[in-house]
């Protein structure tokens, strides 16, 4: 059963991915959540490296929201800032806190 949710989370977060690149940036926020779901589903083993990959189209997402990202080195900006967090989070960050909503229930 967790298998089906976690990998049909995965499924979401790429395909809201692509259509969040194809012009329609509200995805962002699903795709940062879809992610979110799977690496949590995914285990303490993969789902620590996956977890990373998160605050891209979070980092993303908030940018499109507030209207910060108007040009394409902006867009760089924001990715690096948000490969940046990843790195720190999983690097440097406690599991607890990492999946801090989500931990309760494990």
């Amino acid at each position: 059963m967790y298998t089906i949710l976690a990998y049909s989370s995965l499924t979401v977060a790429l395909l809201s991915v692509v259509l969040a690149v194809s012009g329609k940036r509200y995805y962002y926020w699903v795709s940062a959540i879809g992610i979110y779901i799977f690496s949590f589903l995914a285990g303490f083993s993969i789902g620590q490296l996956t977890v990373g990959l998160t605050f891209i189209p979070l980092v993303l997402a908030v940018g499109y929201t507030f209207g910060w990202i108007k040009n394409k080195a902006q867009i760089l900006i924001v990715l690096s800032i948000g490969v940046l967090i990843g790195i720190i989070m999983v690097f440097f960050v406690d599991d607890k806190w990492v999946f801090l909503p989500f931990w309760i229930f494990s």
